[in-house]
Parts: structure tokens; sequence; C-alpha cells
């Protein structure tokens, strides 16, 4: 039997200072942050977990060792903790201690090496979708590309994958922990009738495991093929198994990293009418006060998103932000001008500003890189293959014959691939021949159809043979790949199919460095501050400035860089250095993180070869700051009326408002302090830089002050949003009258000067439900592809049907309706019998409506936007005891 699980597991932050001082930091009670649904929680439960930040850059040496010793082992509420490992952020200062109990079984699982440990603890930790334990399973471990899988992705059985409630058709990113170790990558279904010829419920290549999986192997023959037996490393007992990501529909954000290596004429002809296009739309939405245009624009569509969860969720379409849902909802415009909404709008349009001048603003369809192995019975034998799709070659949905795989990031123009499509009488054609060359037998064309269905043209996915993948640093661990479409893009795609190779740079697999496990300490700080985006930059800005051969020695340092903690590659500080000192940096890259458009200037001087810079001048001119109008948060006292709250009630809000105000305000006065520290620093650099003496003192002071405005920005930031989640918290604890707290709030929010955001953190959805009162919510649009267009019916039992004339003998017409799909009381909507969407559910009535480009519109029902937020069990922090309720002239953020 299988156990589903949907656990936190409670993790306290701490942070460490350049002394080794900890201090506790507020909790983040979102879901990623409390370590949901991952396999630590299922390997040891009751585990207690810190999380460590520590000062990401490099410090003096009696630092460093005051920092490894607190980080090393350290007490917390009587609790003994000791390091453990990293994720992805350990090159931010981001580690992970654990309860020192559990310290040596989980060092065991990584053979007590250090950086495979930093490397691969983030496996244990990743949040998953949906995680199963089962008591018995078995897991067998091949070579890659055995038995039809490929670098980084296995299989699991039908039994198995039916235990999640998850869509068919899919490529599955997976977490798995068995035996003593962990495994990693993607996978696709196979049929149980293989499972049980093979004695598999899973099946993982070995680049999927890690560390190595290091038990004894024996040769599995079975197989009548004219290859060699089959070696193999067998498991069977208890795993713990989840589902981390699933493939589907996506579209990505251009980027300056992708359109640098256009051709001036694409830039000119293709790109840029994009970019001008999108300018010339948000300028009319903004001039209409067509705002559900804007939000179309700069943030999400108001359609419903396609259903890509399991059956249990409530609904996947909700907004993103309450800012979105607030703008869909206002058809006056007014709260455009309301101070929390005011802001955050300008953020999002000086965000997309720059995507726009720096980018083009225009989005290419994106998918999960994938293989195309298969694995089958026929006829009693077991068929397989992988790496039969020529390299040339690709398996996809987009329909042009040709045209660019990107993967990010890109380090040099060779790094998009060209490719041809491969229709689906090809593949099929292709698989057929791979099984005779293979596997020394004959298959049917149905079967062969079966397969290219079921196993290689997954939703979502996008088919590579495994060495072009690998051209640019891919492998088939769930890697987001996009397309550059040749019939859009016509001479980006034909330039680079022009082009001829002459800079290769795979990744550097050398032998994995491996200390002992007392240096864990030791290298987690050296995991530290990478240089990934600063030589990115410095790569650009050598595009701009015509310095191609200078772009491309980035490339190996790049590279490098990448590869520093698992392979012990080391950049070349030199070349670095020398680099910066001849190349000038793009005036437009110091522009990535305004928010405000006032703030980014109309015209840049830029170099005749800065193609990004020329497309900056020509798009930013168009852009103006159409959300400069503010009113004070008084203005809008009236915006939430007619509730009842008591005096008790306003005095819990008072007391909120004025912890939310202390918390910002400590925030902004370090922030200010910080700055201050820095343009001292920088002033006396200025001054000294010309002094051999005492310049490089000065240097040191101002690299110390950036680097402490750097650290402050990424953790103010987590503070919060940490207070944030606190404040939700409270606001989703308040199972009655919640109309009548947020009323209480709102009166006291309004008598102050802040910019109202504490009332959206723990009400969002009551405003929601006010404004839409006020000025009517848009019509319900589900989106549901392969359906034409036309005129719908609906009745009261959800069911859709089409309306269509159908002509009769004697000229007349007759009217005749079409059964469509249904949509369930809970939001399902069905096709066939089979849920193929859900959405949030509305009431449904007889009424009329329009099918257009593959959305389903209600005309006569009306639905306001929700916000979709987890309520987690935690409250905000209480004051102390005496404290007074504050004062309606405090000042929350």
């Amino acid at each position: 039997m299988s156990t589903e699980t949907v656990s936190a597991m409670p993790v306290v932050t701490l942070d460490i200072n350049e002394m080794g001082q900890m201090k506790k930091r507020l909790p983040r009670l979102a879901k990623e942050e409390q370590l949901e649904n991952t396999l630590l929680q299922g390997l040891y439960p009751g585990i207690r977990v810190v999380r460590l930040n520590v000062p990401p850059g490099r410090l003096e040496d009696y630092q460093e060792n005051e920092v490894q010793k607190s980080m090393r082992s350290f007490d917390l509420d009587g609790v003994r903790y000791r390091l453990i490992g990293a994720s992805a952020s350990a090159k931010s200062g981001k580690f992970y201690a654990v309860d020192e109990r559990y310290e040596p079984a989980i060092a065991e699982r990584f053979r007590k090496w250090p950086e495979a440990a930093i490397t691969y603890f983030g496996i244990l930790v990743s949040p998953c979708k949906q995680r199963i334990q089962l008591s018995e399973a078995r897991v067998v471990v091949v070579k890659d590309r055995t038995l039809g899988t490929n670098d980084c992705r296995g299989w699991i059985s039908q039994s198995v994958f039916g235990r999640f409630h998850l869509p068919g058709r899919r490529l599955y990113q997976f977490r798995l922990a068995f035996e003593n170790t962990q495994a990693k990558g993607a996978c696709k279904v196979m049929a149980d009738e293989v499972a049980e010829k093979l004695g598999a419920d899973i099946i993982l290549p070995e680049s999927c495991v890690k560390p190595e999986y290091k038990q004894p192997s024996k040769l599995l023959d079975f197989l009548c093929w004219r290859r060699p037996k089959v070696e193999v490393r067998t498991y069977r007992g208890p795993v713990v198994f989840g589902i981390r990501e699933v493939s589907r529909k996506l579209e990505l954000h251009s980027s300056y990293t992708l359109i640098e290596h256009a051709p001036w004429e694409s830039i000119q002809v293709e790109i840029a009418p994009l970019a001008m296009e999108q300018a010339h739309k948000l300028r009319a939405a903004c001039q209409d006060g067509r705002y559900d245009g804007v939000i179309e624009l700069i943030g999400t569509s108001h359609a419903q998103a396609p259903w890509e969860e399991g059956i249990d969720s409530e609904y996947t379409s909700c907004e993103h932000t309450v800012v979105e849902a607030v703008l869909k909802v206002d058809s006056s415009g007014y709260l455009i001008r309301h101070p929390h909404i005011n802001n955050a709008l300008n953020r999002l349009l000086a965000k997309w500003t720059f995507k726009l001048c720096a980018a083009g603003g225009f989005k290419i369809p994106g998918f999960a890189l994938a293989d195309d192995g298969f694995l089958a019975l026929h006829q009693g034998q077991v068929v397989a293959a992988s790496d039969w799709l020529p390299q040339d070659r690709a398996i996809g949905s987009v329909p042009c014959a040709k045209g660019l795989v990107v993967r990010y990031p890109i380090r040099m123009f060779e790094d998009l691939l060209p490719y041809a499509r491969v229709s689906t009488d090809q593949a099929v054609a292709l698989v057929t021949q791979a099984i005779e060359e293979q596997n020394g037998c004959s298959i049917d064309s149905e079967a062969a159809v079966g397969l290219v269905e079921k196993q290689i043209a997954l939703d979502g996915t996008f088919v590579l043979h495994s060495e072009t993948a690998a051209k640019n640093g891919g492998d088939f661990d769930f890697d987001l790949v996009a397309v550059v479409e040749g019939d859009r893009f016509p001479r980006f795609v034909e330039s680079r199919f022009a082009h001829q190779d002459h800079h290769e740079k795979g990744k550097s697999k050398r032998n994995k460095k491996q200390s002992p496990w007392w240096n864990l300490a030791l290298v987690a700080n050296q995991a530290k501050g990478n240089q990934i985006g600063s030589i990115t930059d410095l790569k650009t800005s050598c595009y701009a400035a015509g310095f191609h051969g200078e772009a491309y020695q980035l490339v190996d340092e790049l590279q490098h860089a990448l590869d520093s903690l698992k392979w012990g590659t080391e950049v070349n500080q030199e070349l670095i250095a020398e680099i910066r000192k001849k190349v000038p940096p793009a005036p437009w890259l110091q522009l990535k993180d305004k928010e405000r458009v006032s703030d980014m200037p109309v015209h840049l001087e830029v170099l005749p070869t800065d193609k990004i810079g020329w497309l900056y001048n020509l798009a930013r001119k168009e852009v103006e700051d159409f959300f400069s109008a503010k009113l004070p948060i008084s203005d809008f006292h009236g915006l939430i009326s007619g509730e009842h709250f008591t005096k008790e009630m306003s005095q819990e809000c008072r007391l909120v408002n004025r912890i939310y105000a202390e918390e910002v305000g400590k925030l902004i006065k370090e922030k200010q302090a910080l700055d201050e520290a820095l343009a001292k620093a920088d002033a006396e650099y200025e001054a000294q830089r010309n002094n051999p003496e005492s310049r490089n003192e000065a240097r040191a002071r101002r690299n110390a002050a950036r680097g402490a405005v750097r650290t402050y920005k990424e953790r103010s930031r987590e503070e919060f949003q940490a207070l944030r989640s606190l404040v939700a918290a409270w606001g989703d604890g308040k199972r009655e009258n919640r109309r009548g707290w947020c009323q209480a709030l709102h009166a006291v929010i309004c008598a102050g000067k802040g910019n109202g955001s504490l009332l959206f953190q723990a009400f969002p959805q009551e405003i929601i439900d006010k404004v839409a009162e006020e000025t009517g919510s848009n019509p319900v649009q589900v989106s549901v592809p392969d359906l034409v267009d036309g005129e719908i019916e609906f009745d009261e039992d959800g069911r859709v049907f089409l309306v269509e004339q159908f002509p009769n003998n004697d000229g007349t017409t007759h009217e005749r309706k079409i059964f469509l799909l249904q949509i369930s009381g809970r939001g399902e909507v069905l096709v066939d019998g089979r849920a193929v969407e859900r959405v949030q559910p509305f009431p449904m009535r007889y009424g009329a409506g329009t099918i257009r480009d593959g959305k389903l519109v209600f005309n006569d029902i009306r639905q306001r936007p929700t916000v979709k937020r987890h309520a987690p069990n935690h409250s905000l922090p209480e004051a102390k005891e005496g404290s007074p309720a504050g004062t309606p002239s405090e000042t929350p953020s």
C-alpha cells in the first residue's frame, strides 16, 4: 500500500554574520520554505531542520573561521544541530543543518562526501507536487541508454504512476529515496506488463543516482537481442517517491542573452517590430482605460489556465497576484491610484519595459527537454531503443519545419541548436527501423504509432538526441528549453544554420572533487558566490562593444563557474580582470532592477555595435510612466464599508498594524544605513584611486560595502516575504466575520500614512469581492483547445452545446445542438467523460456564449477572480505584555 502525504516540516532560519554570530529570522510560511512534500520528511519523520544564511561573499581569513565554526555545529532551543548540506542556493550562502541525531544517517547517504552533500542534498529537500511512500518496490539501476533510458531519464510502471493524481502522456520530474541513496531526474511511464517481465517498478539509469550507486551488479538474460546481456543493479524494499514537475505547454520570455546573437537584419526587421507592437498595445490600453488589456500585456491573461494539477486540488485557475485581480474587477480604473496597487503596477511596468527594450518583449514556446527512448512488450518480447533520432532532427508540437533550440544560460551562438522537425509519419518509420536495428525484430505500424504517441511525442516536451542536447549542456533531468520558430524569425534562424561552429564547449566532466567529511563547512563556504551572473553580463558587454573574441574566451570561464563545485574547475580571475579593463559595460545592463519607468532613461549613449542598445533607444521612447498618478491612502477610506466590527477587533488590528510597521521600519533603516556606508566608501575610493599607497585598502572597503548592500537586498526580500506570510496567516485565522475584520483593519490603515499593503496581504479576497460588487466582474473564460469557433448554449447542469444552422431541402435552415463538454460543480471540465481541465467553480444557469481561439466564454455568467492562498497554522508574533495597541498615525509600509 502507498501512503499519500501532504506534510510540512517547519524550518527555522538563522542568519550568521561575518563574526559568526547567529540571529533567528522571521519564519517563512510558504510551502516550499517549510519543505512540504519532501523526501527528507518521508525518510525521517520528526526531524528538525535549520536553514543557515551566511555572508555570500569572500571574507577575511579570521571571519571565514568564525563563520565555519558557527555553522559546523550549534545549539538552538535545547537541540544540537550539525551542518549537513545545501540546495541550489549554496552560491547565495544558504545551507541546511539537522538535529545531530540524524546527521550520521544522512551523511552515509552521501558517502560522507562533502561535495556530494553540498551538490545533491537538495534532492531530499525539493518540495514535490505529490509524494508517495511504498513499503516495497523493485528498483533496477542500469547503464545509461539501456532499456530505453537516457541521461538522467528513467521509467516508472503504470501501477506506481497510478497512485498519483496526475495527467497522463507527460514527462515527469521525480525525486526518489531508496536503500541508502537517492536519485533525481525525469521519467516516463512503462506498461505494467513490461514492468513484470523485467521485475522492476522503477528503472533508473546510473546518471540518476546521486552519488553513484555502488551495489554489486548482475547480468539480466531474458532478451532475444543481437546485443550482450544487460548489466543491472537491483533493490527491493521501501522507497519514497515524489513527482516534482509535470511537462506542460509553456511560454518563455525572450532575453537579451538570446537576441544578442541575432543578426542586425533580424533585430531591425523581425524583433524590433514585435517590440513596437507591444509598446503600442500597452499605450492604447492605458489611454482607453482597458486595464484587462494592461494585465494581459504586463501580467497574465484573464483566461482560465489549463488544468495541470491533481483532481484533489481545490482549483488551479487563480490570480497570480492581488494586483492583477484588482484590475480585473475594477472597471472604473480608480484603484490604479491606490498607493499599494500603484507601487506594484509601477514595478511590473518597469520589469516589462526592460524586457521589451532589451529583449524585444516577445514570447517563445517552451518545453521540457526529452529523449527519444522507448520500452515496450511486443509479441512477448521486450523492445527498447535510445538515441535513434537523427542528431539534426527534433520531435515537438511546434509546427514550423525548422528552428533553434534554446537552453539557458546561453554561453555562445553555437548553443542555439538548429533542428529540422520530424513528422509523426517520419517518427513512426524511424521507430520501426530502430527496433529492427537495436532489437533484431520487426513491429507493425499500429504498435509503432502507439509507441510514438505514448512514450515519445509526450505533451509539453521537445525531443532531441542526447548528443545534440549535450551540445549546449543539456540532459534529460527536466531541463527547460525554448524554440525560436523558423517561420516567425526566418532571418535569425537562417543565420544560425549558415554559421559554421568554431567553438564547442560541453560540461567539464573530469574526476569529481572529493574531500574528507570533516571539511564539510570549508566546502560549503567555497561553494558561495559563484560568478555566473557577472561573467554572463561581462560577456554581454563584450558583444555590445564588438569584442567577440573576448566573448568566446568568457564562454570557457562561464562553464568553469557552472562546474566549479561538482568538478573542481576554477575561473581564470586574471583573464576576467583583463577583459573588464578593456570592455566598457553596456549601459542598459544597469537598468535591470529599476522599479519605475521614470528611472530608466529615454535615450542612452550606446556604441554602434550595440544591437540591444539600438533596440532600447527605439522602444523606450514608446513607453511612458503610465501610472504616475497616486492618491494618499486616506482617499480610499470608503472602499470597504457596511460591515460590523467590535472595539476588540479594532484594537487587535491596531496591534498587527504596529508590529508590521515596526518590522518594515527596521528594514528601511538598515537599508538607509548601508546605502550611506556605500556612498561614503565610494567617495573615499574615488579620492584615493590615484594613490598607490591607500588605493587597495579603499577599494577593499568599497567592495565590502557593495557586498553588504547586495546581501541586504536578497535578505530583505526574504524578510518581507516572511513578514507577509505571517500577516497572511493571521488574516487566514479569522474564520468568522472576515469582512468585518477586513473593514476594521482597513479603517486603521486609512487613518495612517502608509501604502495599504498590509490589508491586501491579510484579506485579499475580501477586497476583491468588495470591488467586484461595486464594478462587476469579468465573464467566465475557460481555455479548451481543439474546439471549433462558434456560438454555444449551456444549461443548469453545466452541459455545453455548439449551436449550428443546417440547411433543409426546401431552402430553410434548422438549428442543431452538438454536445461538446460538461463543467461539473467542482470545476472539472469533462470531455468524453474525462477531466481535461479544472477551473474555479462557478454557479451554472441556462445561457449563451462563444468559442473563440480555444477560449470558451460564458457571457451570461460572471465570475470573480480568486486569490488562491495556502493557510498555514501560524499567527503573527504577539507583542510584549503591556504594549500599547498603537495609534492611527503609525505608518506601515
